[in-house]
């Protein structure tokens, strides 16, 4: 009897334990040092299986990588874990964690002896939780007050609470982020399974879906989805990982001291670990955000790169200095390449300084409702459950206060709906919603922006390296990648998005007269003037960009095409003061008729960079307008020999999406010589298409603008909301005009120049470089020499 009290109290314990410290955060443990007893230092498989949950990985030694202790205040051996857990083994624990430096070495060596026992530093629980997983619970928890909040973990977010905390390590720093943490999380650091995380299935929990609230009839009676991060570092988790900048104009049409392209180029420099070869000084080499190609280039780059040349798109070596329009290049990537990891915000600013302090507390799977203001001044801010089945439907807020600055960073959908819910936006709403108004902002909401794209695809030949098996589920493919992964991942396939070559275009004289009045209005006004600016950007993917179970056999390339500057708007407002009420979402996708003729000229663009690649087989023409089959113009798929190659004794090759194709004559690009002619119904066809299937590149900007109040403005150029005291808004909400990116550089970007005002203001300075970066190695600040691969 005493043994089975002595059992139940045992599992009590467990579960108070599992319950308090374990379960809310997905720690990665290691090997136990007392195998015969159960101990929640070194839990092991017991702990999992007791409560009935999968185990994480378990991490041997790492004898390459050590831990040393430098200017330590004391050494000891202490318990890791509270003193209400059971027994625990000594563990190394130090007073001051900031004080670790990561150094490089051949083997651990022995640190201290602890109950007779040599504990080897890297095989030590302090090392294994300080280098691999989550931080000490104190980091973890739920303070009541820190010194400065940062609602929203994408990569502004985390810019901004990485670089303050490890300025000070005495200021106390809190990230509110509503996804989950996304700290060595394979779905998110392998790049060549970014596919997985934006399906909308389900199953994804890393991104969430706002859906039009009304149908468009610019649409034809559509209504557009547009998926935002819903995880720890945003975007940078889960994107193409596209490295793209804007344009200098872009920064400068801002027109507020302090954020033209020259002021800003330091701060450019200042966040990138630049992986490859360059010939100008506009890049960087010692930042945390590592640049390169990635781990392998396809073929089908070099010929999409001198195909584009052909028809008047001229390689480049680098068209992200600021001042290139039109050219092509070899697409850099946000991999490291001697890690082969996705170089996210989370992981380069975040877990680096929480790896080695303790003032940055991060909150996982929480939604800030609302800033708490006293008067006009913010003190806090109140934050939920991000799922509230739990509570029935009830709203649970948790109040943490801010004694010097709240910081909202929740994205261009997110943040508004904060203001709004805090009483900042426009009065008639906010009355008619019964939320006391703080600050009469009409302007918060408005002027939505985004990119739109649309894609194409094409066959290209059976002996192309693509990505289509490893797609379409081929289980002897995924094997042979995932493995290839595990032995070398700086050179994997996996190692890469498949997107290595791209172009950004401008139109000539010529295609200036057949884009219509309103884009002509458009060009005179905005772009003419500004040959930095790109109309149209374009890219290659090694493999189809769908759903492979409606696709027959076959290789394929996807070719995207999107449009850099909109002139349609769109807008987002709050429907209740309940934060789990969805909001009026309206896009404004193509609501601006000028925003037609740029895409239909790119897609016949970049059709004609298709047609004129050695390995083109045709258009898959279920991915392509619906041309009239007499027109010169109309999709012609698959060629008869390709057709046999695949199936020799099938009929089925050309037999998908409800329609029949016959193969055509054997294709030869040599023999490609002139565009093809479209007519006017043609050009009717393929506006009918981009309706049809224009979508977001997840690019959203815009809806609290840094420009003055009495233009509609939120913010002003040290991202000061108006009409309030301590709260500002960091990230692309800001933006008070679009920027001609992939945005990721651009958040980034914003997120490093509210860090340096907040700074300022705080009487701090950055400190460089910053943390190192879990996982890889440290910066040298030198150029890459290596060739391009």
């Amino acid at each position: 009897m005493q043994n089975e009290a002595r059992t139940s109290q045992t599992e009590k314990r467990i579960i108070i334990l599992w319950e308090s410290h374990f379960r809310p955060i997905p720690f990665v443990y290691f090997a136990s040092m007392k195998q015969s007893r159960l101990s929640p230092c070194s839990f092991t498989l017991e702990l999992y299986r007791f409560m009935g949950a999968t185990p994480p990985p378990l991490f041997e030694s790492h004898a390459s990588t050590a831990w040393k202790a430098c200017a330590l205040d004391r050494a000891y051996t202490a318990s890791l874990t509270p003193r209400r857990c059971l027994n625990a083994p000594p563990a190394l624990a130090f007073s001051r964690s900031s004080m670790l430096v990561r150094t490089r070495a051949e083997t651990a060596t022995p640190m201290e002896n602890t109950n007779d026992r040599a504990l080897l530093f890297s095989r030590s629980p302090w090392y294994h939780l300080m280098h691999f997983g989550p931080r000490p619970t104190r980091n973890m928890g739920h303070p009541e007050e820190v010194d400065i909040i940062v609602a929203g973990g994408g990569p502004a977010g985390c810019v901004v609470a990485g670089r303050l905390a490890y300025a000070d390590p005495n200021l106390k720093v809190m990230l509110i982020e509503g996804g989950a943490n996304n700290r060595d999380d394979p779905w998110v650091y392998r790049p060549g399974i970014y596919v997985r995380n934006m399906q909308r299935d389900g199953i994804n929990d890393k991104a969430t879906f706002y859906v039009d609230t009304k149908e468009s009839s610019y649409l034809r009676g559509r209504q557009s989805i547009v998926p935002c991060a819903n995880i720890l570092g945003g975007g940078s988790s889960i994107n193409f990982q596209m490295y793209t900048r804007a344009s200098a104009s872009d920064w400068d049409d801002f027109k507020t001291p302090g954020w033209t392209a020259k002021e800003l180029l330091p701060l450019m420099k200042r966040l990138e670990n630049y992986q490859k070869p360059t010939n100008n000084d506009k890049h960087g080499y010692d930042g945390p955000i590592a640049i390169s190609n990635g781990g392998t280039i396809t073929a089908l780059a070099q010929d999409f790169l001198r195909a584009s040349d052909a028809i008047g798109i001229p390689f480049s070596d680098d068209i992200q200095d600021l001042d290139t329009a039109h050219a092509s290049e070899i697409w850099a990537k946000y991999i490291n390449r001697h890690t082969g990891r996705r170089s996210d915000a989370a992981t380069a600013y975040v877990h680096s300084v929480m790896d080695v302090q303790t003032n940055l507390y991060l909150r996982t799977n929480a939604r800030v409702s609302r800033v708490i203001f006293e008067g006009t001044k913010a003190v806090g801010v109140a934050y939920v459950p991000s799922r509230n089945r739990v509570h029935m439907a009830q709203v649970k807020e948790t109040i943490v206060r801010a004694r010097k600055c709240v910081v909202l960073s929740s994205g261009t959908l997110g943040t508004p709906q904060i203001l709004e819910r805090s009483g900042v936006g426009s009065k008639e709403l906010l009355q008619k919603l019964d939320i006391k108004v703080v600050s009469d902002l009409p302007g918060v909401g408005e002027e939505y922006q985004d990119h739109y794209t649309t894609l194409s695809i094409y066959r290209v030949s059976n002996e192309s390296h693509t990505l289509d098996d490893f797609l379409r589920g081929d289980k002897e493919v995924q094997k042979e990648l995932f493995a290839e992964w595990e032995t070398s991942p700086e050179k994997a396939r996996l190692s890469s998005n498949a997107i290595d070559a791209g172009f950004k275009i401008r139109p000539t004289e010529e295609e200036l007269k057949e884009m219509g009045p309103e884009f002509n209005e458009l060009w005179n006004r905005y772009f003419k003037d500004k040959p930095d600016k790109p109309v149209m950007f374009g890219s290659i993917v090694s493999g189809a960009y769908a759903d492979h179970t409606l696709l027959p056999p076959g290789k394929y390339i996807t070719m995207f095409q999107y449009l850099e500057y909109p002139a349609s708007r769109g807008k987002i407002h709050i429907t209740s003061a309940n934060p789990y009420k969805e909001p009026f979402f309206d896009s404004g996708f193509m609501n601006n008729k000028a925003d037609f003729a740029p895409i239909r000229w790119s897609y016949k663009k970049t059709r004609e960079v298709a047609r004129r690649m050695d390995a083109f087989r045709g258009e898959l023409t279920s991915h392509h307008p619906h041309f009239h089959p007499a027109s010169p113009a109309a999709c012609k798929d698959i060629d008869i020999q390709t057709a046999k190659q695949l199936l020799p004794n099938g009929l089925t090759v050309g037999i998908h999406m409800g329609t029949w194709h016959k193969p055509g004559e054997p294709y030869n690009a040599a023999k490609v010589h002139e565009d093809i002619k479209y007519s006017a119904e043609d050009d009717k066809a393929i506006d009918d298409w981009i309706a049809d299937h224009v979508e977001t590149t997840w690019h959203s900007l815009g809806t609290c603008a840094m420009k003055p109040r009495e233009q509609g403005g939120v913010v002003d150029g040290r991202l000061n909301v108006y009409g309030t005291q301590n709260l500002k808004c960091v990230d692309l909400s800001i933006c008070p005009d679009n920027l001609g990116t992939n945005t990721y550089s651009s958040a980034l970007l914003v997120g490093e120049k509210g860090a340096d005002l907040l700074c300022e203001e705080l009487g701090l300075k950055v400190r460089l470089p910053h943390a190192p970066v879990p996982h890889a190695p440290i910066p040298t600040g030198r150029p890459a020499t290596q060739l391009v691969r």
